[in-house]
């Protein structure tokens, strides 16, 4: 997972969409390149804010909207 977090740090600083909404773009993408398997587990939001640099809500409120697009099943 630390590569994928390290992918998804430079991904993050590249770009100019907020970062609650390119979190859901990488997990979809991540999915679709087989760099993220069905049933893999993200990071806690806590540990994922942590690594990525970001507020805790920003994570929770990208989890959120990874939710809403189908790409997360919270258990």
């Amino acid at each position: 997972m630390n590569t994928l977090m390290h992918h998804w740090l430079k991904r993050l600083e590249e770009s100019r969409k907020p970062a609650y909404l390119v979190i859901p773009d990488l997990i979809e993408e991540d999915v679709e390149s087989g760099r993220l398997r069905p049933r893999d587990r993200l990071p806690g939001l806590r540990d994922l804010a942590g690594a990525l640099r970001l507020n805790y809500t920003t994570v929770a409120r990208a989890y959120a909207e990874a939710r809403k697009r189908g790409l997360l099943d919270a258990r």
